[in-house]
């Protein structure tokens, strides 16, 4: 007699939809040095970030600042992504400051390598503030 096959779908309170799209964010992830450092705010822009993930984009994920507003002021947007790059959960792809359109984000293993020599980190692209 074969073994009765688990049903690994949706829970109610996960969505309206039972094949609804899904992030992934694993316990390891979360478990680790790197997620422990960041803010809310990172996490939440994070889990924006990963929403526009479709498995052909991990290095074309643009987040304009305009969109970042929606969810944080101007200040904690950047400095969001200022920690999710120094962390090593995105890397920027193509900056856009120069030419004043959306930089492009990919998405970052070095996370795993928080705290250790193979951690390697390019710091974002900044304007010069002038004085």
């Amino acid at each position: 007699m074969p073994r009765k096959k688990k049903d690994y779908g949706f829970k109610p309170f996960e969505g309206t939809s039972t094949k609804g799209r899904h992030l992934r964010i694993t316990l390891s992830m979360m478990e680790s040095k790197a997620w422990k450092e960041l803010s809310v705010h990172s996490i939440a822009l994070y889990i924006h970030m990963k929403a526009k993930f479709n498995y052909d984009n991990e290095y074309n994920i643009s987040f304009t600042y305009a969109e970042g507003e929606q969810l944080m002021t101007e200040q904690t947007f950047s400095k969001s992504l200022d920690q999710l790059n120094d962390l090593g959960f995105i890397k920027v792809i193509k900056s856009g400051w120069t030419t004043r359109t959306a930089t492009i984000y990919g998405f970052s293993d070095q996370w795993k390598y928080y705290g250790t020599d193979k951690f390697i980190v390019t710091p974002r692209p900044k304007r010069k503030r002038k004085r």
